[in-house]
């Protein structure tokens, strides 16, 4: 309550609280420093003319009709009547409502005290507000008091202690006349009797005789206590209000509980699934070391294996090197062309040999390791729903049924962002299965093309990346009867009494000739598909190779309503048609 009882202005405890006519208060000294001068020209004065009659027909009305009926923004019609001065000299621009209020030469100074106001800051704010000097106890030393009584013989004030020290009800005073004060008339200074139900102010005897002469009043008591009952009754609905709110405030602390629940087990899943992950990383790192490590191994292996068998070969030749070395220095030729053709083939064979033996060496892996794919899954891991939305509810007022189609309309869960589309469900008239009839993001659906006289069953259900929620309560809606034809009593008009189409057939047969007839629509919807020609009655019509008598017909429902206008002689342009045809 304490923010009440500061002043919009200061935003301290109301000191000599000021009331405004828009029902906002001030404190007096703010009043004055927010007021502004009107300068006495032309446009003050019609500033001035158009508030008083813009409040006089505000009032007007509201007397006329019993409702407010405001002529401008900033009208006062349904609160307190604001004064009409003679002069305007000074304006106020309420800082709450931003609604201006008019002032004559006094100002602010002579806005009406608020009284209430002051009394429950000095009783709940612990402060004494001192009292502006046409209330103050006259005779009170240092800091004076609200007056409570006024002597009318003495012309005085007193407050409660002053009036028992100074003015005590005996002796000679026992005669005088003490009046309590309270809040007064403005224009005659008197106590209010009467409230005026039509500027809605206290008025004195003397306003009753005057200005407020023409208008509804009654007793000060009974208008008070009629106020005092619309205010308990608006406290009530308020109280009410104000209970809602504090059950939402407690329900939204609640889930506010839950989402930190949630939130916390959702960051331990996360830290779960991302060790989870760093673990299946270092296996696989430790898999990929050691193929890395297997094929150096590898390599190692197949190195000594070609340095052994190049080392041999190396060997092999040195030895025949070494060997034709020595049968060189041979001095017997003989002996030595009986070697030497050898020699020189082998040597010749091991030369060519030697190198075309050899493998080329291993060179090193050409292997890189692909992270990609590990880094786009890791990029697009996030959250997905785990937990089913829950039932939509049928709107039952806005379900409807016509013809041989339905509506159908629901409302989304509690928690209608979790809710990825709906699943609507209808059976086959006869309660039969279930079956999918629309499945997709709206509220709302119309099915066409159902059976006539059926009482479809529908529900429905959402979905989102969690699963399917569970079906909402199930509906009936009964599609509209067949009908029959309802053929007139002259029997020339036909109407259908149902929405499924009907075919009329006229009782005179065409056998062959020129005909001419007339069909005059009587009525006719917008959704209603009417048509016209000729049938027969057994077989499908055709107009190629027609044997047999047919008659003249008409397909409707009970969108349209036909007369026929036989007998009626063809059109010469027709009949000349028919002949130029032939």
């Amino acid at each position: 309550m304490e923010e009440e009882l500061r002043c919009y202005l200061c935003k301290e405890f109301y000191r000599e609280p000021v009331l405004l006519p828009c029902g906002h208060s001030l404190c007096r000294v703010c009043a004055v420093s927010v007021q502004t001068h009107v300068h006495d020209n032309d446009n003050a004065s019609a500033v001035a003319s158009d508030y008083q009659e813009a409040d006089k027909a505000s009032v007007s009305s509201e007397t006329d009709s019993g409702v407010v009926c405001g002529s401008r923004p900033n009208s006062y019609a349904g609160t307190t009547a604001a004064p009409v001065y003679s002069s305007t000299a000074f304006s106020i621009t309420c800082p709450v409502c931003s609604k201006q209020v008019l002032l004559d030469e006094n100002g602010a100074e002579g806005l009406p005290p608020f009284r209430v106001m002051r009394t429950i800051v000095e009783r709940f704010g612990g402060i004494n507000i001192a009292p502006p000097a046409e209330e103050a106890c006259q005779m009170c030393e240092g800091e004076r008091r609200a007056a409570i009584v006024r002597c009318e013989q003495c012309s005085v004030r007193y407050c409660a202690g002053c009036r028992d020290a100074w003015h005590p009800i005996r002796g000679p005073l026992a005669q005088h006349e003490l009046r309590a004060l309270g809040t007064t008339c403005i224009d005659h200074g008197l106590s209010p009797v009467l409230y005026c139900n039509t500027c809605l102010i206290p008025i004195c005897p003397r306003c009753l005789n005057e200005r407020h002469s023409s208008h509804e009043t009654q007793p000060l008591s009974n208008a008070a206590r009629a106020h005092k009952t619309e205010l308990s009754q608006s406290l009530q609905q308020l109280s009410e209000e104000a209970k809602a709110v504090t059950e939402y405030i407690q329900l939204v602390k609640g889930s506010g509980e839950k989402i930190n629940e949630s939130c916390e087990e959702l960051e331990r899943q996360i830290d779960q699934a991302c060790a989870e992950i760093t673990r299946a990383v270092e296996r696989r790192r430790d898999e990929l070391v050691r193929a890395a490590r297997n094929t150096r191994s590898q390599a190692a292996t197949n190195m000594r294996s070609l340095t052994g068998q190049a080392a041999q070969k190396l060997r092999e030749a040195t030895a025949l090197l070494h060997f034709s070395i020595e049968a060189l220095k041979e001095t017997d030729n003989a002996a030595f062309l009986q070697v030497g053709n050898l020699l020189s083939v082998r040597a010749q064979d091991t030369a060519s040999g030697l190198r075309s033996s050899l493998e080329s060496p291993p060179s090193p892996p050409a292997l890189t390791l692909d992270i990609e794919p590990v880094i786009r899954t890791v990029k697009t891991m996030n959250f997905i729903e785990c937990i089913p939305p829950g039932a939509p509810e049928m709107a039952v007022e806005a379900c409807a049924a016509r013809g041989c189609s339905c509506t159908l309309a629901w409302r989304p869960p509690a928690a209608p962002h979790s809710v990825r589309g709906y699943i609507l469900e209808l059976d086959d008239g006869l309660g039969g299965p279930f079956r999918e009839v629309y499945c997709g993001r709206e509220t709302v659906c119309t099915v066409d093309g159902l059976h006539y006289a059926s009482l479809y069953s529908a529900r429905v259900k959402a979905f989102n990346g969690a699963g399917e929620g569970p079906y909402s309560e199930v509906i009936g809606l009964q599609t509209s009867p067949e009908g029959g034809l309802v053929i007139g009593a002259e029997g020339l008009s036909a109407r259908a009494g149902g929405w499924q189409p009907r075919v009329v057939v006229a009782d005179q047969p065409l056998a062959r000739g020129v005909h001419y007839w007339r069909l005059r629509v009587d009525r006719y919807d917008g959704d209603a598909d009417p048509a016209f020609g000729v049938a027969r009655h057994d077989g499908d019509i055709a107009f190629t190779g027609l044997r047999g008598a047919f008659y003249p017909a008409v397909s409707l429902n009970r969108g349209v309503a036909v007369t026929l206008q036989p007998g009626l002689p063809p059109p010469p342009d027709m009949l000349m048609s028919s002949l130029s045809i032939e």
